[in-house]
């Protein structure tokens, strides 16, 4: 209010004498100025250029106590979907088949309404569908990008034997990883939880966030899994809870009674560390960097984990002006010097 009273004084003088379309102009240009909150009916639009170390907004969508009989479960779901939307994620994710029905030649319907919502939210989305490709049926996870257009398919590898006799046709053995604005991302379907390598097989390739549309949580092995693969693991599911685990297994967000889904913003370039030549020089990165850091010390196994909350600051970067070797380089590395100190231990072959 301290704002207006001069604004519309100082109008007031400019008028004096100036045309009419003059002081039209003039009114819109000084309450533009003076006023921007007038003209805020949008949210602000995202970062042209990303930010070096990029913090990800993540949303995990539950389909658990929605009424199935009503025949508008598409609706019901994106009615969640629309008040997750309020978190401003950079990526959705939707269970496993969430809409039952006929196999969908993407793009179809249900591929185009979820297309309309990336875009109005500049948004990924992930969904999960029955879907119709080169004569065959897949259980499919579809990604989009943020202006809706399909950026990728994942067909489930491991179809149940119930999917298998409905005609499911299982994915190509060697799992997909997905570019993303924001890094790589791999996906599993459900069943496929009980096959740890392909999981492996995800962190070779790059992902640093793997995505689970589901029917049920898997809650153990989703928490082994991000543990032992140092990725985040988003879970959506059909029934009960929808979570999303840190690089140590541990619940970062989780959906229930109150939000049926669960959101996180998780630093994307966070990585583990055993403490082992690098105490001191985690207490130097906390000293010199403070709240820029996030460091969190696991007592219980030597570890600790380093992730960056300044958007020009990463984790390689601190990595390279400290000299820190990440937990799975150093176990590379042991094992090497184990290795060769094992051979050197040998007899000579024709030694006595």
């Amino acid at each position: 209010m301290e704002l207006v009273s001069p604004l519309f004084h100082l109008m007031k003088v400019l008028k004096r004498g100036i045309p009419f379309v003059m002081k039209s102009f003039l009114s819109f240009v000084l309450v533009g100025i003076w006023c921007p909150a007038a003209n805020a009916t949008e949210p602000p639009a995202r970062q042209s250029t990303p930010p070096r170390n990029r913090i990800v907004r993540v949303v995990a969508v539950s389909q658990a106590d929605l009424d199935r009989s009503k025949g508008d479960l598409l609706n019901q779901t994106m009615e969640r979907l629309d008040r997750a939307g309020s978190f401003r994620p950079d990526i959705a994710s939707l269970p496993e088949v969430f809409l039952p029905g006929d196999p969908e030649v993407v793009p179809g319907p249900v591929t185009q309404r979820l297309a309309a919502w990336a875009r109005q939210h500049s948004s990924y989305v992930i969904f999960g569908l029955r879907t119709r490709a080169g004569g065959k049926l897949y259980n499919s996870a579809i990604l989009l990008d943020r202006q809706g257009r399909v950026a990728g398919q994942y067909h489930k590898i491991h179809p149940t034997e119930g999917e298998l006799g409905e005609g499911i046709h299982p994915g190509e053995e060697d799992p997909p990883v997905f570019e993303t604005d924001f890094g790589k991302i791999g996906i599993q379907i459900c069943f496929d939880v009980n096959w740890w390598r392909t999981w492996e097989r995800l962190k070779d390739k790059g992902a640093r966030i793997v995505f689970f549309p589901a029917a049920y949580p898997a809650a153990r092995q989703l928490s082994a899994l991000a543990l032992t693969n140092q990725f985040y693991v988003v879970s959506s599911t059909q029934s009960r809870l929808s979570r999303i685990y840190d690089i140590t297994g541990e619940e970062l967000a989780v959906s229930g009674q109150f939000q049926p889904w669960a959101g996180a913003a998780i630093p994307i370039g966070k990585r583990l560390f055993e403490i082992d030549f690098h105490t001191r020089k985690a207490r130097e990165i906390q000293k010199k960097y403070g709240p820029k850091v996030d460091l969190k010390w696991y007592h219980g196994d030597d570890w600790f984990t380093l992730a960056s909350l300044d958007p020009e600051l990463t984790v390689e970067d601190l990595m390279a002006e400290f000299g820190l070797t990440p937990l799975d380089d150093y176990r590379v590395r042991a094992g090497r010097a184990i290795d060769k100190a094992r051979v050197g231990s040998r007899p000579a072959a024709n030694s006595k």
